[in-house]
């Protein structure tokens, strides 16, 4: 939920300067992007819970989110190299992917199983 209170208020800065074009872009991209940074680091906190090395775990976590998040930005702020955004929706796609194996791999050692 931090991930998505941080994209809301990162949002609401971005189309209060650049208006609502930035806005309907955003919403497709960098709205799913947070919530898969927020999914990886969760994945990483999760296991850190229950870990008798819990320092390594969030620090994973946090590192693999600032990685993701860093390597997004970076390639929609480069702007004197043209196409080089399509860079922020392949990072954003590896980012689903792996926040979609993180989900698999909780569910199955769940204690909550169906």
């Amino acid at each position: 939920m931090v991930s998505m209170g941080f994209a809301a208020f990162e949002n609401i800065l971005y189309v209060s300067q650049d208006g609502l074009e930035v806005a309907l872009l955003r919403a497709f991209t960098a709205i799913p992007a947070h919530a898969t940074f927020g999914i990886i680091m969760g994945y990483f906190m999760g296991k850190a819970k229950f870990s008798n090395n819990k320092i390594k775990w969030n620090l994973i976590g946090l590192c693999s989110a600032i990685l993701l998040h860093g390597t997004y930005d970076f390639f929609l702020f480069i702007n004197f190299i043209p196409g080089i955004s399509i860079g922020a929706f392949i990072s954003l796609i590896i980012a689903i992917i792996l926040s979609k194996r993180a989900i698999k791999a909780h569910q199955e050692i769940s204690f909550f199983k169906k």
